[in-house]
């Protein structure tokens, strides 16, 4: 884990919490604003954003991810990483990490599951470069697409705001070009971006594994798709907290971070599927 505060320094740092603004997200899908104080294995401490005491202790099992405020995060997912196998027996209902996904029309590459393998997420084994949104920025509006861990929620925001604003999927082409492959496609959120570059680097930014990557890419390649790009950055559905930007994060090696730009930026998009 990135920070680990002695019991010492745990008085300094209660001072200081005061500046600093962390989001914690809980796997419950709860996002709440606070100062994380101290970090373990086992649990974390923090307090309160703008609040010296009470103390409080929760379980690491119970976060999905730590956002910090300058940007950087620590992520507590359980995921055990696979690299990829190329080939997925028909017959067969059970899916590893990192396996080639092809049934009743969908096809993508596996970055997460859930029910031992019955279920999980896929990614598109192509991928785009889009703008978030091709409405000028001084006419933009807040769609409503908060949500940092589920990019479905997001897109079922957005279809609101365009009913609600007499637009069109035309106007928000990286979610349009996600929704155009099919029922069940979605432009992820914000997390399951950064999860995606973390996957791909073999389940750790703080020990990359180069093999695993080209692994992934040649597999990629080998269904006819496109490699992940290391060097760009990928959209996901998440607006920021300034609606008129949209936020991503990429799938380097190097320690993973989110960012956000207008949504009038082209970025990569690849889109999302669980099946």
């Amino acid at each position: 884990m990135r920070r680990t505060i002695t019991f010492i320094a745990l008085f300094i740092a209660s001072v200081l919490s005061l500046t600093a603004q962390d989001l914690l997200v809980k796997r419950s899908g709860e996002q709440m604003k606070v100062s994380v104080l101290e970090v373990s294995k086992e649990s974390i401490k923090y307090v309160r954003y703008k609040t010296k005491a009470p103390l409080y202790t929760l379980p690491t099992s119970d976060i999905e991810y730590i956002e910090y405020a300058d940007g950087a995060r620590d992520t507590f997912n359980k995921t055990v990483v696979a690299e990829p196998q190329p080939t997925q027996s028909a017959d067969n209902e059970i899916y590893d990490i990192g396996a080639y996904y092809n049934k009743n029309g969908v096809e993508g590459v596996v970055i997460a599951t859930t029910d031992g393998g019955r279920h999980g997420t896929i990614i598109s084994i192509d991928e785009a470069d889009l703008s978030w949104s091709t409405i000028e920025r001084k006419r933009a509006v807040s769609c409503g697409c908060t949500d940092r861990i589920d990019g479905r929620e997001n897109m079922k925001a957005l279809e609101k705001c365009i009913a609600n604003n007499n637009l069109s999927w035309e106007d928000f082409p990286a979610a349009k070009w996600c929704r155009d492959k099919g029922e069940g496609w979605y432009l992820p959120a914000l997390t399951e971006v950064w999860h995606m570059g973390t996957i791909v680097n073999g389940g750790s930014r703080n020990k990359p594994r180069r093999e695993v990557r080209k692994q992934y890419n040649a597999l990629l390649k080998e269904c006819g798709g496109k490699p992940l790009n290391p060097l760009m950055y990928y959209y996901s559905s998440t607006e920021a907290e300034d609606f008129r930007n949209a936020t991503y994060s990429h799938c380097s090696p190097d320690m993973p971070h989110t960012g956000e730009g207008s949504k009038n930026d082209r970025l990569f998009v690849r889109a999302f599927y669980r099946f």
